[in-house]
């Protein structure tokens, strides 16, 4: 009998990196405090922070908990690398920042396999919503691969080379495709660089090989992530194409695909990774399956913003905030 393959769906929830009313750095765990006062610059600082309070209201609401008691720990989990963080028991989760976007990608709760697929079940997930697959995303600016481009080719494969060569955007496609599976696995981008082949940038996004310590490539699933043109709101809206399938944006309007200045361009020249005016952002989210072969079903795009805003965190003024 063929082994089900399972659709997992996943929610990515979009904010920008603000400085924070009300005090609600005490939702930080204190080596998470600890770690957000050794930035140096006040946009590092907030990225960090951002994500940290986001993931904790997503998961809270996931489990029912207070964002201040959901207790999120660095270490491995199901064979990921130490340094990853989790929540013991819940869904696996993942958190990308870059210029003004901070992305927190969660595993929805698990659901049947595809229609048509042999007769089988997800197995229980019992409190751990979504166990055994775990999510990565990933968010990049253009600028580096615009300023770098020769001297970052080395660090993605050969064969993800598009048909009319690399430029910063084919290559950032590529890097992002990639730190978002790298990620989902748990080995980050430890994993020597030729045990991962993804499909070439100007392609669908896809795996094309596995080896060494990742999983077969039939467990793993990476799709390009469009970054919405607006923020989107956090009721259902209508179905879009993002990475060639429709799926669903929490916003209620369209939001096409981002190929020119991103929203969040206001970052400035000095924001490093993310900076400098015209900046293009790309994302891309992954899963990776312990359970056997798995798709990636609908992607719904949410606003964090108003899901902290709930929680009774906003943010202070910011002139560049979309």
């Amino acid at each position: 009998m063929p082994t089900p393959l399972l659709t997992t769906s996943v929610t990515i929830w979009c904010a920008p990196p603000s400085p924070w009313q009300s005090g609600p750095e005490a939702w930080l765990s204190s080596d998470e405090a600890v770690k957000a006062s050794r930035f140096r610059r006040p946009r590092d600082h907030d990225r960090f922070v951002t994500g940290r309070l986001l993931a904790r209201a997503v998961l809270g609401e996931r489990l029912h908990q207070a964002p201040e008691d959901v207790d999120i720990r660095l270490g491995a989990r199901e064979g990921a690398a130490p340094g990853r963080p989790y929540v013991a028991p819940g869904p696996s989760f993942s958190i990308a920042h870059a210029g003004s976007w901070v992305l927190v990608a969660v595993v929805d709760p698990a659901g049947p396999s595809l229609p048509g697929a042999a007769a089988a079940t997800v197995p229980d997930a019992g409190s751990d919503v979504g166990a055994g697959v775990d999510v990565g995303v990933d968010v990049e600016s253009t600028a580096p691969a615009r300023a770098h481009l020769a001297d970052l080719l080395d660090a993605v494969p050969a064969g993800e080379r598009p048909t009319d060569g690399w430029d910063a955007e084919s290559f950032t496609r590529s890097w992002v495709r990639r730190e978002a599976v790298l990620k989902a696995v748990g080995t980050g981008l430890l994993a020597p660089r030729d045990d991962l082949l993804l499909s070439r940038a100007d392609r669908p996004a896809g795996v094309v090989h596995s080896g060494g310590s990742l999983p077969a490539s039939d467990r793993l699933v990476v799709r390009d992530l469009e970054l919405p043109a607006a923020w989107p709101s956090p009721s259902p809206g209508q179905d879009v194409t993002l990475g060639g399938r429709a799926v669903t944006l929490g916003g209620q309007e369209r939001h096409p695909r981002r190929s020119g200045t991103s929203p969040s361009a206001g970052g400035g020249a000095g924001e490093g990774t993310g900076g400098g005016t015209g900046a293009t952002y790309l994302a891309a989210v992954a899963l990776r399956s312990t359970r056997g072969p798995i798709t990636l079903g609908s992607v719904r795009v949410a606003d964090g913003t108003t899901l902290l805003a709930r929680h009774g965190i906003t943010a202070r003024t910011m002139p560049d905030q979309p």
